[in-house]
């Protein structure tokens, strides 16, 4: 038997916009490998900014909308409206990067990836962009109530991400363990 290779490229189509989610065609099944987006049937997902950025970055196939090859340009020409799209890829560039399968989260500031039996959600911010505390803390909460451990990563001016574990602890827990201490020992 004789193998025949064809010239033609991975490629995924983009279908349409669903809130903040791409629904894209993939009929080379490529995207499960990869391990990115979110499988809908068979050949379709949903891809995120972030993901069809590191799909065209990469060059690990071609991305069809409107029947045209989008290049990064025209990706964020035809599409300059997502939040977060940037610095959701540079984390999820730099997680890859070191050896994460991380892939879009359940929202537009989220990425996911696993380390052995452990889930790890990373909630993606900017340097200087204000975000409220509790968002943040209700986000932790609700990252561990999902049995998730949660990890901000922060994106600054120059694309470099820095990671900080995320828990919650109560102020009252905090005092119990000061109070068995003597603060004038020294060990």
């Amino acid at each position: 038997m004789v193998q025949v290779r064809t010239s033609m490229e991975p490629s995924i189509q983009v279908l349409r916009i669903e809130d903040w989610r791409f629904l894209v065609e993939d009929e080379n099944c490529m995207l499960n490998d990869l391990n990115l987006g979110w499988r809908v049937e068979s050949s379709t997902y949903f891809l995120d900014m972030a993901e069809l950025t590191y799909l065209i970055y990469k060059d690990l196939c071609n991305v069809y909308a409107g029947g045209r090859v989008l290049d990064l340009a025209s990706l964020y020409s035809l599409y300059p409206q997502m939040d977060y799209a940037w610095s959701k890829f540079t984390v999820l560039l730099d997680l890859r990067e070191r050896g994460r399968r991380a892939r879009s989260g359940h929202s537009v500031r989220e990425l996911l990836y696993t380390r052995g039996s452990e889930r790890i959600l990373v909630l993606v911010l900017e340097e200087n962009i204000l975000i409220e505390a509790s968002k943040v803390i209700e986000w932790v909460k609700s990252a561990i109530m999902r049995e998730y451990t949660p990890v901000i990563a922060v994106v600054d001016a120059h694309g470099d991400v820095t990671y900080y574990s995320a828990s919650l602890a109560r102020a009252e827990d905090l005092s119990r363990v000061y109070l068995g201490e003597d603060p004038s020992r020294t060990s």
